[in-house]
C-alpha cells in the first residue's frame, strides 16, 4: 500500500513538472545587445552588456504570449509571442533565441 501511495506521488510530481510554461531560461536578440532571463515564478531579468544595466521585471502566460511588466509604468508592458521552444518574437521584428545558460 505504500509503494502504490509513493508511485503515484512520483507520477503526480513528473506531471505537475511537465506542466510549467516553458519560457524558463535565457534569450538573446539577434544582436546579442539585450539577454531576457525567465526565471520560475514569474521573474524575468533583462540585462545589456552594452549599457552595463540589469533590470528585474515580472512576467505573466497567456498561451503564446508573454507578457513582461515595467515596474516603474503602470499599464506598460513588452509583448512576445512564442513562435517555438527556442524562439520569441518581439515588436518591430525584434526575434530573441533561447542561448545556454
Amino acid at each position: 500500500m505504500a509503494f502504490r501511495r509513493m508511485a503515484i506521488l512520483a507520477v503526480m510530481v513528473v506531471l505537475l513538472s511537465a506542466c510549467g510554461d516553458g519560457v524558463n531560461g535565457t534569450y538573446e536578440d539577434s544582436m546579442g545587445l539585450t539577454r531576457l532571463r525567465f526565471e520560475s515564478g514569474g521573474a524575468v531579468v533583462q540585462s545589456s552588456e552594452l549599457g552595463g544595466v540589469e533590470r528585474q521585471m515580472r512576467y505573466e502566460v497567456e498561451g503564446d504570449r508573454i507578457r513582461v511588466r515595467h515596474p516603474d509604468v503602470e499599464g506598460a508592458a513588452l509583448v512576445l509571442t512564442r513562435m517555438d521552444d527556442n524562439t520569441l518574437s518581439g515588436p518591430m521584428g525584434v526575434t530573441y533565441r533561447r542561448v545556454a545558460d
